[in-house]
């Protein structure tokens, strides 16, 4: 599998960098109680330590992306919720392991089932008016100048909208493709431990499993 940038993607954001980790032998489940308290530990520290979104730079630098729609970063969301006592959403422990690393960097991350990518991958920019399967489900028009990804059927994600139903990690996932979503140039460094964290997260839960990463840019 083959995963390349398209022109227009390197003409419209040349300082762009993503980051992926491919994981096999990881068959998917519920639940792990050491991730679990991997994930209580987490809240406690973001409840207790992290200071304010306002003063994070991470979370203002995909802000300067999303804010280009006139939206928010999720993680930013997703850290204000903790932050007010809600717990990790409870999803499946591929998931789980992917989400405590992204909200612990506030790294834009996604997770894929590997066996159900059909061909190579592109990372493009949209045209507007493509559409697609958002994991609930719902189908979603794309707005112009979003970043996504495709492969031979069609889009898998875009920093915006998220993942699409079809290649999203399931319960029956025992091969997973992780990426980091960089539109914007990011610490080579910064985007190896994020990946790094989601492998750790994993070797904690699986007794054997293999993994690779690299990196993309322009």
């Amino acid at each position: 599998m083959q995963i390349s940038l398209t022109e227009n993607l390197k003409e419209k954001y040349p300082v762009s960098i993503f980051g992926n980790l491919i994981i096999r032998g990881v068959p998917n489940r519920k639940r792990n109680e050491t991730l679990e308290k991997r994930k209580q530990s987490l809240e406690r520290e973001i409840r207790e330590n992290y200071a304010d979104v306002d003063k994070d730079t991470m979370i203002q630098y995909y802000n300067t992306y999303f804010e280009i729609w006139k939206k928010t970063y999720p993680i930013e969301y997703q850290i204000n919720t903790v932050k007010r006592g809600g717990k990790f959403p409870k999803v499946s422990v591929l998931v789980d392991c992917m989400f405590i690393a992204e909200l612990k960097s506030r790294i834009l991350t996604s997770g894929h089932d590997l066996d159900e990518i059909n061909g190579d991958l592109s990372f493009d920019v949209s045209q507007g008016g493509e559409q697609y399967l958002k994991i609930n489900g719902q189908k979603q028009e794309l707005k112009k100048n979003d970043v996504i990804l495709t492969d031979n059927e069609g889009i898998l994600a875009s920093i915006l909208y998220g993942p699409a139903r079809r290649t999203s990690i399931s319960i029956k996932t025992k091969n997973a493709l992780f990426f980091a979503w960089c539109p914007y140039s990011l610490d080579e460094e910064i985007i190896r431990s994020h990946l790094n964290e989601i492998f750790l997260n994993l070797n904690g839960v699986f007794e054997s499993i293999t993994s690779e990463s690299q990196l993309i840019r322009p």
